[in-house]
């Protein structure tokens, strides 16, 4: 009876749109710029793929998804440092707004890192790897979040700095 009652907390647990999502949502990352990611000094426009790899379509919140923008992390390669960039804000009442996005479709979110976000943190040369996140599951934390990621190596377009 115990065992019974633990089972079924566990599962009343789960946010009310956390259904199990299969494993084809991926993000992807890349540079508008310059496809090797070369830091100039001055803004980086960075573009970033949700797609929907699978072959069923899939319910999101795409438009808070979208209003929010990734979480990220720089990482400097040169030290090791970790450090967090500020998340956007989205309404609240987006989270349950949900969306379609069907077989092969993507939902593509612009997001332009300013040079100071960087060079305040990095050492120079700069070497640093970007780490973005999304939460499919808003709200949803820890074990229960279902985060896609990606990363990008964003390097000095001049090596002495």
């Amino acid at each position: 009876m115990i065992s019974l009652i633990a089972t079924f907390a566990a599962a009343t647990a789960l946010p009310a749109h956390s259904k199990e999502l299969p494993p084809v949502i991926e993000l992807h990352a890349r540079c508008v710029d310059d496809a090797q990611c070369r830091f100039r000094g001055d803004t980086l426009n960075v573009e970033l793929e949700l797609r929907n790899g699978g072959s069923e379509s899939v319910t999101l919140p795409l438009e808070y998804i979208r209003s929010r923008g990734p979480s990220v992390k720089v990482k400097d390669n040169h030290s090791g440092k970790v450090t967090a960039l500020r998340s956007g804000m989205a309404a609240a009442a987006l989270r349950d707004q949900m969306q379609e996005l069907r077989a092969g479709q993507s939902l593509r979110i612009g997001f332009p890192i300013k040079p100071q976000e960087l060079t305040r943190f990095a050492l120079r040369p700069m070497d640093v790897t970007l780490q973005f996140s999304v939460n499919l599951t808003p709200g949803a934390q820890g074990a229960e979040a279902q985060l896609v990621q990606a990363q990008l190596k964003v390097v000095d377009a001049d090596p002495a700095g």
